[in-house]
Order: C-alpha cells, then sequence, then structure tokens
C-alpha cells in the first residue's frame, strides 16, 4: 500500500521529481542566482561596525535561558522589549568569542568555520529583510555596552519539537495528527530556504525548530528554523561544501559515502524529525555503524517498519502499524538513501493525509498533552487537530 501511494505521487508529479538515476546537472538544482547568493556579497565588509548600539532603555534584562558553555558558546536571554511591550530572545554572542570580523574569527580558530557570523549574517538578512515560512522574525542586532554582539529575536514560548514529542503521548492516530500537520510546516520551512532564498539549513534536527506562539496562514502549526550557523549558500558548490556543514546529530547525519547536496541532506534530517513526532523515539541513534541504520540499508525501510517495534500500552507493536501508508511513503522519500526526491513529493503524499485525516475527525482531541506542556496555549492545539 506505502508503494502504491508513492508510486501515485510520482507518477502525478512527473514534470517536477525525476524518478531516474540523477546524473550531475539534474540533481535537486539550486536556483541560477538565489537571493542568498547575491547577499553574500555584502558579507566581506560585516563586522562589529554593522550593528547599532543597544538601547538599554528599550531592551531590559529579564532571565537567562540557557546559560553559554564549553558545548554552547552563545547565551540564550529573555528581554522586554518597551518598544513593543512584549518579551524577546536574546541570543548573546561574547566579544572574546566572536571577535571582530569574519576574518578575525577565522584566524583565532585556526582555520574553522565561519559559523557564528554566518548565523548573525542570515539572522538579519532572513528575520528581518525576508520573512518568511520557518523564519522567525529578528528585531535587530545590537552591541551591548560590554562589547558582546545581542541577536534579538521572537520569543516562541511553546519551546522546541524535542519538548514537544516527548508529550503527545503513545504513538498512534491521534498523535499521528499534530506529527504530519508539524512536519508538513517544517517541509514548507525548508522548501522556502532551498528554493526562494537559494540556502541549506545544514543543522535540522528537533531542538533547532521553534513552535511558535500562533498558526499560519493557513490555519495548521508554524514552525521556525534556529541555528544558521551551519548554513550552506554557495550555490553550485554546496554538494562539495556538504560534508564540512552538516553539524546535526549523529542520527540526523545522512550515512557516510552518500552522493547528495546540501538540501538533501537538509530532507533526510526532516524524516528523522518525522519519526520521532509520530512514534516518539530516534529510529536509529547514528548513520555510523548503528545496527538499527545497517539493517536499513540492507533491507529498506519498509523492511525496517515491519520489524521495528515499540511500546503501547502493555505491548510491542510494529511500527508500521502505528503510522499510515501515506506518512510511511512521506518518511520513505525523506530517509530513503537512494532516493533523490524533493520536499514536493513529500508535502503531496502529507497534503493528501491531512485531507483524509480532516474527512475522518478522531473522536477524541489529543489536546490535553499539548495544553499540559506549554501552558495552556490552547489555539495552537485547536488548529492543530482540526
Amino acid at each position: 500500500m506505502v508503494d502504491v501511494f508513492r508510486k501515485s505521487c510520482l507518477a502525478n508529479s512527473a514534470s517536477s521529481v525525476s524518478t531516474a538515476e540523477p546524473d550531475e546537472n539534474n540533481r535537486l538544482k539550486w536556483p541560477p542566482l538565489g537571493i542568498c547568493e547575491s547577499w553574500m556579497r555584502d558579507f566581506d565588509s560585516f563586522n562589529l561596525l554593522s550593528f547599532s548600539l543597544l538601547d538599554l532603555e528599550r531592551f531590559e534584562f529579564d532571565h537567562v535561558l540557557r546559560p553559554s558553555s564549553a558545548l554552547w558558546k552563545a547565551q540564550i536571554e529573555v528581554h522586554l522589549d518597551r518598544r513593543v511591550g512584549s518579551k524577546v530572545v536574546a541570543k548573546r554572542f561574547f566579544r572574546a568569542y566572536l571577535k571582530d570580523s569574519p576574518v578575525d574569527f577565522r584566524k583565532a580558530k585556526s582555520g574553522g568555520s565561519e559559523g557564528p557570523w554566518s548565523e548573525l549574517f542570515l539572522a538579519l538578512k532572513l528575520g528581518k529583510h525576508l520573512p518568511g515560512p520557518g523564519v522567525l522574525p529578528c528585531h535587530g542586532i545590537f552591541i551591548h555596552p560590554s562589547g558582546d554582539v545581542m541577536v534579538m529575536m521572537e520569543y516562541a514560548t511553546c519551546g522546541d519539537l524535542f519538548d514537544l514529542a516527548g508529550c503527545l503521548g503513545e504513538p498512534g492516530p491521534p498523535r499521528e495528527v499534530l506529527a504530519v500537520q508539524l512536519l508538513r510546516s517544517l517541509l514548507r520551512a525548508v522548501r522556502f530556504l532551498h528554493h526562494e532564498v537559494g540556502i541549506a539549513h545544514g543543522d535540522i534536527s528537533l531542538e533547532n525548530v521553534l513552535l511558535r506562539d500562533r498558526p499560519d496562514s493557513t490555519g495548521g502549526p508554524d514552525v521556525a528554523l534556529l541555528d544558521f550557523a551551519r548554513a550552506v549558500c554557495h550555490g553550485a558548490s554546496a554538494r562539495a561544501e556538504v560534508r564540512r556543514h552538516i553539524g546535526a546529530g549523529d542520527m540526523y547525519r545522512p550515512p557516510e559515502g552518500w552522493c547528495v547536496d546540501a538540501r538533501r541532506a537538509d530532507l533526510f534530517a526532516c524524516g528523522v524529525v518525522g519519526y520521532v513526532l509520530a512514534i516518539g523515539t530516534y529510529p536509529w541513534q547514528s548513520t555510523r555503524g548503528c545496527k538499527a541504520f545497517e539493517y536499513v540499508k540492507k533491507n529498506g525501510l519498509a523492511r525496517f517498519f515491519q520489524k521495528r517495534t515499540v511500546p503501547v500500552g502493555s505491548a510491542q507493536v510494529p511500527v508500521a502499524e502505528l503510522l499510515s501508508p501515506r506518512l510511511q511513503a512521506a518518511l520513505m522519500a525523506l530517509l530513503d538513501v537512494d532516493s533523490f526526491h524533493c520536499s514536493e513529493l513529500c508535502e503531496m503524499l502529507l497534503d493528501g493525509l491531512l485531507m483524509e485525516q480532516r474527512a475522518q475527525p478522531l473522536e477524541t482531541e489529543p489536546a490535553t498533552p499539548l495544553s499540559r506542556c506549554f501552558g495552556g496555549v490552547f489555539f495552537v492545539v485547536k488548529c492543530l487537530v482540526r
């Protein structure tokens, strides 16, 4: 049944998705000149002088959400923006770490990546000048009197998808309703970055996707991507750069030897996110040397879904019995190491599933876990289940 859905969508989208083995000239092409490529002309002159001094009368410190550490170089804080009368999130990059410019940072890091400066640059360009699906609004980038650089962004109080995945209940139809709509929103965001901007995120994970406090333009959930420090916006060179830039955890990374461009790596990570949202556990702990993923490479995802079991009540139930055929087909298109399909195919599969779900509403709305987790954000719950 899964293959029937998959073949049907491939036939209907033959004009935009090829089932043939792609060559170097037709594999997931980037736009001729993505918006991001034109932006990069401004990157050479990007430095501390590009930012204004922080107005301490406008922004009042409230509390620290996450302190900096050896792993997390930036500190996450909450500030009150008196101009708009609401709280915002501030990502503080300490001057000692950031240096004065991308060039100075590279020299200090002995040839390391331009991670934090790329993140600052894209936060300003995407969040302030080009709002779109999956982009968290940016209120500006400022220099604190201490010399630290502060990125002021929208405060998404609903948290990230990692926290959400832990409170959606057992796998089954009620959980899948929520998982499908969240995955659909994530794919819309990724498609916008890939096709409209010409950028690959490079570090998609549950922790790097926020659920915003408001529904999107379709009335569904709205997610936003965080942390563009490993983003790829090099156009035709993206495939050559993918190995250096992919920074997600081992379970989100494409397997070694899989020849992909950076956009395809993003879609693979989306597949892992979708699986966790629907099932509640990772499909594998790593794509390198993990028995679960080795089984996938040898036997395929369909067999893996049949063999893999997860606890539901007191029983162990195969994943194939918990996921609808359409959702399985979408995850296969995202996760199959031999697949070259793009986000449009997966969105078509999910759109069909959403139509089925709306035609057959659940008898019990899965609102309780979300309202418990996010302190009564009821309008988000309602838009997720309708």
